[in-house]
């Protein structure tokens, strides 16, 4: 393989395989194109729709995602989800009081969801880094949205057991979505299988590592396995300072961290190389909170070299937003991003 000569999939794996790449990979997270995000790259470059702008960014990945838990789960009539962990408003598994009410009201059917076309995907796309992406079926912020964050709380100090019996379903539920990919075609097409979870803050993790490790860690470890034996690199996006936990991400396979907020405390580019480098990946890290926010073009441009001159020894860097659908980051500064990585192809 010429160096000077990779395609976007070339890259994209030998970035996950911490060798050396022509340029620096890069990845709009998530293959997010939100709409005023579309509207100002209309506006500014003349880019209508998803695969041109992905094509002047220079993205290397292409995101296959569909919804893990859409109509896999019946809610209770009137029930939608709010955008809040508050138990001030109705919750799916608001009532429960038992481990068998949570078997009674928490039934996901895996066999219910609509997956992609793996195969057309990948003719569509023969040059582009694959990444089957279910969606969004999390354990620990799962418990908080289904049966409101105080009242999770609760469980895990009083009644382990109603925790205890929604991990055991939400992770079987899981299993269920990647085993129906890998047979439909994503081992044979995909190259990346992207899972996640969110239990950290901006400062710590939500509970304690010890806690996490006790209800939450052998289901994602199970979930890595499956992916991880059918030949694909498994990323985990999870927001927030997981520090805590990298050693444990590393143990059980788990390829890259998704997302990555290096605002966050022991989580600074050069730390993160320091302590993680050559052994997980790091996929973000461009500030969506702040820099690609408040940030000037120059902001930008140094958060996102800073970046890439810390993994330069290591290897192991995907340059990317560390979050998407923010309506106030504009076309300009996502440019910018990929302008620093030396991606950005005007008119392409």
């Amino acid at each position: 393989m010429s160096a000077s000569k990779m395609t976007s999939r070339e890259r994209a794996l030998a970035a996950y395989s911490f060798m050396p790449v022509d340029v620096p990979c890069f990845d709009l997270m998530e293959g997010a194109v939100w709409p005023e995000l579309a509207a100002d790259f209309d506006a500014r470059y003349g880019l209508k729709g998803v695969d041109p702008i992905e094509a002047a960014l220079g993205s290397d990945f292409k995101w296959a995602i569909f919804g893990s838990m859409d109509g896999a789960f019946p809610l209770s009539p009137g029930y939608e989800r709010s955008g809040t962990f508050s138990d001030t408003v109705p919750r799916p598994l608001g009532g429960v009081k038992t481990p068998a009410d949570v078997r009674e009201m928490f039934r996901p059917d895996a066999s219910r969801l609509s997956l992609p076309d793996f195969k057309s995907l990948r003719e569509k796309y023969p040059d582009r880094a694959l990444i089957c992406c279910p969606g969004w079926m999390p354990v620990f912020s799962g418990i908080c949205d289904d049966f409101g964050m105080e009242a999770a709380m609760v469980f895990l100090h009083e009644k382990p057991e109603i925790v205890r019996e929604y991990v055991r379903i939400k992770g079987e539920h899981a299993l269920a979505v990647i085993r129906r990919c890998i047979k439909e075609g994503a081992k044979d097409h995909c190259d990346f299988f992207w899972l996640g979870d969110d239990f950290a803050g901006e400062a710590s993790l939500l509970v304690a590592p010890e806690m996490w490790r006790e209800f939450f860690l052998e289901p994602l470890r199970l979930q890595v396995q499956e992916a991880r034996d059918a030949g694909l690199f498994v990323m985990f996006h999870s927001c927030g300072d997981v520090a805590a936990v990298y050693e444990d991400f590393i143990r059980i396979g788990i390829n890259s961290h998704c997302g990555v907020q290096t605002s966050c405390p022991d989580m600074s580019p050069e730390r993160l190389a320091e302590t993680i480098g050559g052994r997980l990946v790091i996929h973000g890290g461009v500030d969506a909170q702040d820099t690609l926010v408040a940030g000037d073009r120059d902001e930008v441009i140094f958060q996102t070299k800073r970046n890439i001159r810390a993994f330069n020894e290591c290897g192991g860097y995907v340059v990317s937003n560390s979050h998407h659908g923010m309506a106030d980051i504009g076309a300009d500064k996502i440019v910018a991003m990929s302008e620093a990585a030396g991606r950005w192809r005007a008119g392409a």
